[in-house]
């Protein structure tokens, strides 16, 4: 790529940015076939990938030199590919990107991709001014520029991605799809010798390349069979052991193939398991935290679902697989905070529930899509504060889980599934200050857990959970002012959370809970004074939070978790005197939860806030500005001003800690002893340690 920064340039209009994504992301990512790296090309030795490739919205920031920084970029490009559509048709930017790259390139190099609208003149034409017949006639524009179809109905995304990838190595299309072929039948064999995933994969694969050569029904039908074989037994083979690869491999296989195929030639069966595939596509991205990428799968799924709902209303099975969609449409609600969003999908996942279960009553798969509807509200509901709604379908549902688990002793998923309805229980119960009962439903979550285990060692949702069940009964040890309890917890937790993130390093979800456990571990250990220990547990967090953020910054629970871990910074650079770094970041965490608070108390960011007032008010007492200190403290109060019992326990301790600093020690006596009427039974004669304020 002598003289030029970038392979390619992708002008494009915002609406087709999904499609924009798709294809930088896609060319940077294919790898060259091994024969024709070094070759000569017209923009120079031809590269083992296609990096890097310009986007305007992945490699600068807006700001006013962003035309100027455009241009740059033209020119420092080798090739210019136009995302066409009637949006592009219609933008002022694409237009004027095509004809200044013509001025500094020869018009061979602009290369278009149809991703929407007719190709053809009329109302819907896809392609911008300088690209149609006539501009480049008037234009004296001889060549016709290299174009793929993007749409099912056209080249697909394969056959787009092997046009644009000949074109800028200046070899024939059928020369790359001879060697793309060769390339593809050597890892079928690697893959084949791995292991017995890969073997399905691989004879999937060759399926579909027959089936893609010769459409014989009989061919038809056997790759139809081999994608039911991935996207079902395959995937549950797979799902258990944590391994996204491979779990990608099969829902992109099974949609490569679609992709390939006239979308006017599926039958509901093949439309059904496109959609599936795009489910699990979406699920593998919300574990890789790219939400944004997964809505749009789910979405998609969803669209398909619906129209086969709406051409079959009782069919189960199609019932089902919309019911999914929906679902996961409503937690990327819940994960970003949009809550009301979440509340409307999961209620519309409860009635689709409803309806699978009046169809057939018998059917516990059917049944325990209640209990996950249930469930998902449930969890809604304690993010929003409503513990006490929270507790009435956990308990409702708690009974038909404990009783399929009865019925299927064999399914280790269903028990695990009984482990998790002792969690709901927990958690609710814990918000409410039923801290007893609490820890009961921790205790036997553990030993549904265990018991697991001891039937197989590997199974993955058991170790899982075994790790959050151990976090959450540290939480009630803390406060229980049990810390030699919690502390065990919290080491143990972490223990085995970095043990299974090394064979998973790409499972966001995953690491978001090991972050949180070395927080928490973190707190722990500053409460019994050992400080530089608590700040190797909060780097330790920070990092792995970076890395999580960086994926999707929308995620909410991972934006608690770095507020927690920034105000156990605060509180270990307190221990060490570095007062005003302390407050620093006390001020700047707590200007932004003033702003972003919602009304209701018992939610993480209402708790986040007042701890953040307390330690703002701790470090402007140490830094003689008294006055300013008991406004924060006052402002605590004030909050939390109201029945005791209407206040989850952490937000308690606040409120005594408060009530002392500002001198109300009576009123601080008061939440100690409703405090202590939670904690005793809880305690069980467990011995104590004191906090080390």
């Amino acid at each position: 790529m002598p003289g030029a920064s970038y392979w390619a340039f992708i002008s494009y209009s915002h609406h087709d940015s999904p499609s924009a994504r798709w294809l930088q992301q896609a060319l940077e990512k294919y790898e060259i076939p091994r024969r024709l790296v070094g070759r000569p090309t017209p923009a120079g030795p031809a590269p083992k990938y296609f990096k890097p490739i310009f986007r305007d919205r992945t490699d600068m920031a807006v700001d006013a030199d962003l035309a100027a920084r455009v241009d740059n970029a033209l020119a420092d490009s080798a090739y210019l590919i136009v995302v066409c559509s009637p949006h592009a048709a219609e933008s002022h930017w694409v237009e004027r990107e095509i004809k200044l790259f013509r001025t500094k390139h020869d018009a061979s190099r602009v290369f278009s991709v149809i991703v929407a609208g007719d190709p053809e003149h009329g109302k819907d034409n896809c392609f911008p001014p300088s690209l149609r017949r006539g501009e480049r006639e008037e234009a004296s524009v001889h060549s016709e520029p290299l174009a793929a179809d993007l749409r099912a109905i056209g080249d697909g995304r394969r056959g787009t991605l092997l046009k644009m990838c000949a074109g800028m190595l200046g070899v024939g299309l059928d020369e790359l799809v001879r060697r793309d072929d060769q390339r593809r039948r050597r890892r079928l064999v690697s893959i084949t010798v791995a292991s017995t995933a890969g073997m399905a994969i691989a004879v999937a694969l060759a399926t579909m390349a027959l089936f893609a050569r010769n459409e014989a029904e009989v061919q038809r039908s056997h790759a139809e069979g081999l994608i039911e074989f991935m996207l079902s037994d395959l995937r549950k083979k797979l799902e258990p052991s944590g391994r996204l690869d491979l779990m990608d491999g099969v829902g992109r296989k099974a949609l490569e193939y679609y992709d390939a195929q006239d979308p006017s030639h599926l039958d509901l069966q093949s439309l059904a398991r496109r959609a599936r595939a795009l489910r699990l596509m979406g699920e593998i991205n919300v574990q890789r935290g790219n939400l944004t990428d997964a809505l749009e799968s789910f979405k998609s799924a969803s669209a398909t679902t619906g129209e086969l709902l709406n051409r079959s209303p009782n069919d189960g099975q199609i019932i089902f697989n919309h019911a999914q969609n929906v679902f996961w449409v409503g937690e990327i609600a819940r994960q970003r905070g949009n809550l009301a969003e979440a509340e409307a999908s999961f209620q519309r996942y409860r009635s689709l529930a409803e309806r699978l279960v009046s169809l057939n009553p018998q059917n516990d798969d059917w049944r325990e899509e209640i209990v996950y509807a249930d469930s998902a509200l449930g969890v809604l509901y304690l993010a929003q504060g409503r513990a006490a709604d929270a507790l009435t379908p956990f308990e409702r549902t708690y009974p038909i889980v404990e009783l399929l688990a009865q019925r299927h002793t064999d399914d280790l998923s269903r028990l695990v599934d009984l482990g998790q309805a002792h969690a709901w229980l927990a958690n609710a119960l814990q918000k409410l200050g039923r801290l007893a009962e609490a820890r009961a439903h921790r205790d036997a979550e553990l030993n549904v857990y265990r018991s697991v285990l001891a039937k197989d060692p590997t199974f993955r949702p058991a170790k899982f959970s075994t790790i959050v069940a151990l976090l959450d009964r540290g939480q009630i040890a803390m406060l229980c002012d049990d810390m030699e309890g919690a502390l065990a917890d919290f080491k143990e937790s972490s223990r085995q959370a970095e043990t299974l993130l090394i064979n998973e390093p790409e499972n966001m979800d995953l690491t978001g809970v090991v972050a949180a456990g070395h927080v928490d571990l973190g707190e722990a250990l500053l409460d019994l004074g050992r400080v530089e220990a608590a700040r190797t547990e909060q780097a330790r967090a920070h990092s792995l939070l970076t890395s999580a953020r960086s994926r999707d910054h929308t995620v909410a629970l991972w934006r608690n978790y770095n507020d927690q871990a920034t105000l156990l910074e605060t509180a270990i650079d307190a221990r060490l005197g570095l007062h005003s770094e302390a407050l620093a970041l006390d001020e700047s965490m707590l200007s932004r939860l003033n702003v972003s608070k919602g009304s209701e108390v018992n939610t993480e960011p209402f708790l986040l806030l007042q701890r953040c007032r307390l330690q703002t008010g701790d470090e402007l007492i140490a830094l003689g500005r008294g006055e300013e200190a008991r406004a924060e403290w006052t402002a605590i109060v004030r909050s939390l001003s109201g029945p005791l019992g209407g206040f989850e326990p952490q937000l308690l301790i606040v409120l005594e800690k408060t009530d002392k600093r500002l001198g109300q020690f009576e009123e601080a006596s008061a939440v100690a002893r409703h405090m202590e009427s939670l904690v005793l039974p809880a305690k069980q004669d467990q011995p104590s340690s004191p906090r080390v304020n």
